[in-house]
């Protein structure tokens, strides 16, 4: 029996400090799970990712132009193509894109807290420790990434199958047939979110120093996948869709700076015991592993986070590789001899506890805005039906909407995509005389604005708000993210 194992039906050391570690994060994930499973088919909007996600999964599903040219469309796609037509199947069977976006976001992140659990039983983690990491994700991904848990994004969707190719090569032990299933996977969450490359960069890297047929195999499939998908995308889409992937954005070092602090504050406990996990544990691939995902993830995270309408979900990939690395810092100390003078000192439980000590106190901090969230839903939900019912009916299919679920719950085409439309606005793709054709109160007959100030849109510049203030008027106002709807010159 390895050192720090307990037999079977002994009470392991530090079991009570383990058990109420658990039971507190257990907590922090069912209470954060209950605004995402309350709202799942409420229509109310909670991110304009939703929405947008939602109109292009419909036209996907129509057989439209998935990818129109960024040069001349007012919409612009810069997402491949996969999690369009995986919502939009279920859209089908459910009746509503959005809805089901939700559904398969929030099963997609708590496949993922699965999938950490397979990994770290199959790189030889014992059980206590594969539940916690499990666990402290989770309870992460409904506190910290608690704006997308449930919403119409592919992002957990993308994660879910990278993570199950992860298992599928581990369980698998590097066979070939697992190394062609595992390719075939993280190409597939690439073509789902295509900024999810810490984890396969990683994963060559351990098949690098495993064994050199079975990096040249993993090499081969993953090249020739790629190829092979890159010209089926080619054939179906054309040069669009690699124009419209690279859509021009704002880019703010400072922002990615203030988000990357944000994160490593939040993260702080996890962070600590990936640093420590070097010497905590004796020298084994699962830590190595893991160790050079962490390390990808923060260089990936960073780089990313500077782009302009890049949110927290920058660093779901260092939040993963961390859950990982505190998991094994835990079982490595949890299992490993101690000198005779802390052999009481049970750290493995008490590392257990501090954790959930403090998922329950950071959980506890966003508990009030929650629970006001939950408390406005029926009212959040009888304004936007209302705003839905305007726009509907004046409308008449031409209405803009810079909150998409408005516009796809009152059945309007996809008209304006205002953010990436206005990015290619501010960052001179598009000459500011162009607003004054857009916005004229004849091509589009209402537009709904998500105003921050409560007269002006928050994604598009200057000279495309003057142009609305010119041509429009406020016919409804209503607090974000429903806004000021206005009407043109109705025909």
């Amino acid at each position: 029996m390895a050192p720090g194992r307990m037999a079977p039906g002994r009470l392991a050391p530090g079991g009570v400090a383990y058990g109420v570690g658990v039971a507190l994060i257990g907590a922090v994930v069912l209470a954060g799970l209950a605004e995402p499973l309350l709202t799942l088919t409420r229509f109310v909007p909670l991110d304009p990712n939703e929405g947008w996600n939602a109109l292009f999964s419909r036209i996907a599903m129509r057989g439209g132009d998935l990818y129109p040219s960024p040069q001349t469309s007012l919409i612009i796609n810069n997402y491949p193509p996969l999690s369009f037509y995986l919502v939009g199947l279920v859209g089908r069977w459910m009746g509503d894109n959005i809805f089901a976006g939700r559904v398969v976001a929030l099963a997609s992140m708590l496949l993922v807290a699965v999938n950490l659990f397979l990994w770290l039983r199959a790189s030889g983690t014992g059980a206590r420790a594969a539940c916690l990491g499990a666990g402290v994700f989770a309870a992460f991904a409904v506190t910290y990434a608690r704006s997308y848990a449930g919403i119409n994004d592919p992002q957990w969707l993308a994660h879910a199958i990278m993570t199950t190719g992860l298992v599928v090569l581990w369980r698998g032990g590097a066979s070939a047939r697992a190394i062609v299933v595992g390719a075939l996977l993280m190409l597939a969450g690439g073509w789902t979110k295509h900024l999810l490359i810490p984890l396969p960069i990683a994963t060559t890297w351990w098949l690098m120093r495993r064994s050199r047929p079975a990096f040249f195999l993993w090499i081969g499939c993953c090249a020739l996948l790629l190829a092979a998908s890159t010209l089926l995308v080619w054939g179906l889409y054309g040069s669009a869709f690699f124009a419209s992937l690279h859509s021009a954005r704002q880019y703010s070092l400072h922002h990615g700076i203030k988000l990357f602090n944000k994160a490593l504050l939040c993260f702080a406990p996890l962070i600590a015991l990936s640093v420590l996990l070097p010497w905590a544990a004796p020298r084994s691939e699962p830590k190595e592993f893991a160790l050079v995902y962490f390390g990808d993830a923060a260089i990936v995270a960073f780089g990313a986070a500077g782009g302009v309408g890049v949110d927290i979900n920058a660093f779901f990939d260092l939040m993963i590789a961390a859950s990982l690395c505190a998991a094994l810092a835990v079982d490595a100390v949890w299992a490993r001899p101690l000198p005779a003078s802390l052999r009481h000192a049970q750290w493995g439980p008490a590392l257990s506890l501090l954790l959930g000590v403090y998922l329950a106190l950071y959980g506890a901090t966003i508990a009030p805005a929650a629970l006001a969230e939950v408390r406005d839903l029926d009212a959040f939900e009888s304004r936007t039906l209302a705003a839905t019912r305007l726009i509907a009916r004046l409308g008449d299919g031409r209405a803009a909407c810079e909150t998409p679920e408005l516009c796809y719950w009152a059945n309007n085409e996809f008209r304006v995509d205002f953010f990436n439309y206005g990015q290619r606005l501010l960052v001179g793709k598009v000459p500011a005389s162009a607003c004054d054709t857009v916005f004229d109160g004849d091509s589009l007959s209402l537009v709904q604005l998500d105003a921050l100030d409560g007269k002006d849109s928050i994604a598009l510049p200057p000279a495309c708000n003057a142009a609305i203030r010119r041509n429009y008027r406020t016919i409804s106002a209503a607090p974000r993210p429903l806004g000021v709807i206005m009407a043109g010159h109705l025909r």
